[in-house]
């Protein structure tokens, strides 16, 4: 766990503190077919919905307002590099992330994500709920679906859906948390001759959640498609 930590923190500053150029994706049409499905493959793990929280439910009082730094390293960085003319390895985004706790063990989350010096912005939203709301002994079980759009990339159209399923159990301040799921991803690019794309993948993360009180402190890792998310997420949880 420690080794998590510590590489989503070193990924996250790196590319947070690399040098913003504009990009956009106006060399997309240069993409064959299945480069397109790549492309879709990494930026559906960039830009899907990262819940960032352990299993257990909020309770009906329960508010979770955080910022997240995230980066995502590509599978595919040169079909990345020919669609947008930018040399990168991995994606960094920065986002706004709100969790309500509903009646019924039921969580509500929202989204907003902007990656740095690229012309494209998400918004998601998240309905979980918790099978086992966990306990002394006991874990928490959390099932979630998600779905998150991609705007201001145009000519790319993009969004996600996902089911996944999440287990975690506290140890004092720190809750640890893992998690598996199916993530649909649906592309297209207006006014090229790419055919609109529709890739299934898999995926499964793992973290660690520290509660200090109000202040919250939680670190991510998730495998999808050969491209790898690091996240961390400094919130205040009431």
């Amino acid at each position: 766990m420690r080794r998590l930590i510590t590489a989503a923190c070193a990924t996250v500053a790196l590319c947070a503190l690399a040098p913003a150029h504009a990009t956009d994706f106006g060399a997309i049409s240069t993409l064959g077919n299945g480069e397109f499905g790549h492309l879709a493959a990494d930026l559906g793990n960039a830009f899907s919905y990262h819940d960032m929280e352990p299993a257990a439910p909020l309770g009906i009082t329960g508010v979770d307002v955080g910022v997240t730094g995230s980066a995502t390293r590509f599978a595919y960085p040169g079909v990345w590099q020919q669609a947008t003319g930018s040399n990168k390895n991995a994606l960094p985004a920065i986002g706004l992330q709100v969790d309500k706790g509903l009646p019924a063990n039921f969580d509500i989350g929202l989204l907003y994500d902007a990656a740095p010096g690229v012309s494209a912005h998400v918004i998601g939203g998240a309905l979980s709920y918790a099978i086992s709301g966990g306990g002394l002994m006991a874990p928490a079980l959390t099932i979630r679906g998600t779905y998150t759009r991609l705007t201001g990339a145009s000519p790319l159209q993009l969004n996600t859906r996902s089911v996944e399923v999440s287990l975690s159990k506290g140890i004092a301040i720190a809750t640890p948390y893992i998690g598996v799921g199916r993530v649909r991803t649906d592309a297209s690019a207006d006014g090229t001759p790419l055919a609109p794309v529709r890739v299934y993948n898999n995926k499964i993360y793992l973290g660690v959640d520290v509660n200090l009180g109000l202040l919250n402190f939680d670190v991510e890792a998730d495998r999808m498609a050969g491209s790898t998310y690091y996240g961390v997420n400094v919130g205040w949880r009431l």
